[in-house]
């Protein structure tokens, strides 16, 4: 049987990580990640987001694209079928959000609250000194760092809600489901020391960025979350593309797991493929090179 006779009995599903893998936080969208979406949706396969950031932030995200697709956000905690309402699942629980702050406020961490309303913080001036540090870390990454560190302090500060009791807040707006604890520190060595001290909430953490930490639900994960995803929505072959620590449990799951360039090297060494990098497009290119049909 040829590429061609394969494909026409087979049902593809792509499941890609968002950040550092489709698109950079504070650059511009390569278009033939876009452009492969619609292609791959047009032969009758599915695209799926499955990332850990929550689902306002890639509706938003995908509405300025003009496209969308199935998601499953904020690693696993909920998801969302094209045209239809966002189902949460795996949230924290408020006594989880307690456990989890006592620890990170005595150690004097920056911290922000995903939920389903959007994210939530301290206000700002509790944070310039964690700003100033994580900036100084982000200058390792030369000018992308600078851009990446600018898009975050201007989302925190202008696009997120501030409240000075977040428990308080959250007691008071039972409906608003949480979903994730997501830890920032330029300090490598202290953000180490936080996973072993976090393990007594009994709350999975793991590290989804260079100086990011997240502390989520123990059955929130994107493995798991696929695998759910797969039982409503069957195929015959799925493909999973990642860059980062919190993409491993879904590239365990997948038919053929694959890296970005740019991915870390213990992602490259699990995966099968490792593709172009994220920022030039290496995604899209991906699928219009191996798996779109009529080019």
């Amino acid at each position: 049987m040829d590429k061609e006779q394969e494909r026409n009995v087979v049902m593809i599903t792509v499941f890609s990580d968002i950040d550092g893998t489709f698109h950079s936080p504070g650059s511009e969208i390569a278009p033939i990640n876009l452009e492969a979406i619609a292609a791959l949706q047009k032969q009758g396969d599915h695209f799926v987001f499955v990332s850990g950031r929550g689902c306002h932030q890639i509706v938003d995200l995908l509405t300025k694209a003009g496209q969308d697709c199935d998601m499953i956000f904020s690693n696993g905690a909920g998801y969302k079928l094209v045209g239809e309402a966002p189902v949460y699942e795996n949230c924290l629980s408020i006594a989880d959000c307690v456990k989890v702050l006592e620890i990170v406020e005595k150690e004097d961490i920056f911290y922000h609250i995903h939920t389903s309303e959007g994210i939530f913080l301290k206000p700002m001036h509790h944070y310039q000194t964690h700003l100033q540090k994580l900036r100084k870390k982000f200058e390792t990454l030369g000018e992308q760092g600078t851009v990446v560190m600018d898009f975050k302090e201007n989302y925190f500060t202008n696009e997120c809600g501030h409240h000075e009791d977040l428990i308080g807040f959250f007691k008071e707006n039972p409906e608003i489901h949480i979903l994730k604890v997501e830890l920032m520190d330029a300090d490598d060595q202290i953000r180490e020391q936080l996973i072993g001290k976090l393990a007594s909430t009994g709350l999975y953490t793991f590290s989804s960025f260079f100086t990011a930490l997240e502390v989520v639900h123990p059955h929130s994960n994107k493995g798991a979350a696929i695998q759910n995803y797969l039982a409503k929505m069957p195929s015959e072959k799925t493909y999973g593309i990642g860059d980062a620590e919190n993409d491993f449990a879904m590239l365990e799951v997948v038919d053929v797991p694959v890296a970005v360039e740019n991915a870390t090297a213990a992602i490259k060494e699990k995966c099968q493929m490792v593709i172009g990098p994220c920022d030039s497009g290496g995604v899209g290119q991906f699928i219009f090179d191996q798996l779109i049909l009529d080019k």
